[in-house]
C-alpha cells in the first residue's frame, strides 16, 4: 500500500469529524435549534414545519441548506479549475477558510442574527467536506456520521463473520474512531455551548487548526501514522 497524503490520514479525519460534531451541537444549542453540518436533520425539521403549515419558521432551516449547496458547488468548481493553477491545495485552503470564519464568529457580538452564523458555518463546512473525502482507500464524510456508521457496521461484520481479513479490521477500526469522534464532539460542543455560550466556538476552531497543521506539506511523518510504515521524504 502506498502512503497517503497527510490530509487522507486517520488523525486528520478524526479531528475534522470531532469538530463537526462540536459545530452541530454549537449551532443547535446556541443558534435556534438548527444544524451547521447535518443537513438531513435540517431537511426533516423544515418538512415538519411545512406539514404543520408553519411557513414563517421555514427560513432558518432552508437558509443553511442552500448555503451548504453553494459551498459544495464552489468547492467543486475550484477543485476542477483551481484558479488556473494558483490554488495549490484546495483542501488546505478550504480548511483554512473554515478556521478563519470560526475565529470571526468568536469575535462577533452575540447579538448577530443566528441565521448569519449558521449559514456561514454551513458554507465553509460544505467546502471542507467536499475536499476531505478519503482516509487512504476508504471514502468517508468529514461533517456527518450516518455513512460512517454504515461503513463501521459493514466492516465489523466482514471482519468478524465473512472475510475476517486485515482490511475489514482496518475499516471497522477507522470508522469506529470517526463515529466515536463525532459523538464525543457533539457532547463536548453541547456542554461547552451551555456553559460558555458564544465562546464555545473556539473548541472546534482549535481542532480544525490542529488538522490544518497535520496537513501541511512538510508534515510527511503523518503519513506513517496511517499504516505504521517508515516514510521516505518526498517533494510536496
Amino acid at each position: 500500500m502506498t502512503n497517503p497524503k497527510p490530509e487522507r490520514t486517520l488523525p486528520v479525519a478524526a479531528l475534522l469529524i470531532t469538530a463537526a460534531g462540536m459545530l452541530d451541537a454549537f449551532t443547535y444549542v446556541g443558534y435556534g435549534g438548527v444544524f451547521a453540518n447535518a443537513m438531513t436533520g435540517n431537511i426533516v425539521l423544515l418538512v415538519v414545519r411545512v406539514a404543520k403549515q408553519d411557513y414563517a419558521a421555514i427560513l432558518p432551516f432552508l437558509a443553511p441548506i442552500l448555503s451548504y449547496l453553494s459551498g459544495v458547488a464552489v468547492a467543486h468548481i475550484l477543485k476542477e479549475r483551481p484558479l488556473f493553477g494558483r490554488l495549490r491545495s484546495p483542501a488546505r485552503t478550504f480548511l483554512a477558510l473554515e478556521i478563519v470564519f470560526l475565529i470571526l464568529v468568536a469575535f462577533l457580538p452575540r447579538s448577530i442574527p443566528d441565521m448569519l452564523v449558521v449559514t456561514g458555518i454551513a458554507l465553509v463546512a460544505a467546502m471542507q467536506a467536499t475536499a476531505f473525502t478519503r482516509i487512504g482507500e476508504f471514502a468517508y464524510t468529514s461533517v456527518t456520521t450516518s455513512a460512517n456508521l454504515r461503513h463501521f457496521a459493514t466492516g465489523l461484520l466482514d471482519w468478524l463473520v465473512f472475510r475476517k481479513n486485515r482490511e475489514s479490521r482496518r475499516q471497522a477500526v477507522f470508522f469506529l474512531t470517526l463515529c466515536a469522534g463525532f459523538i464525543s464532539g457533539a457532547l463536548a460542543g453541547a456542554e461547552a455551548t451551555t456553559y460558555f455560550g458564544h465562546g464555545a466556538v473556539w473548541l472546534p476552531a482549535a481542532l480544525l487548526a490542529a488538522a490544518l497543521v497535520l496537513c501541511l506539506p512538510w508534515n510527511v511523518p503523518m503519513r506513517g501514522l496511517f499504516n505504521g510504515e517508515p516514510v521516505k521524504k518526498t517533494d510536496s
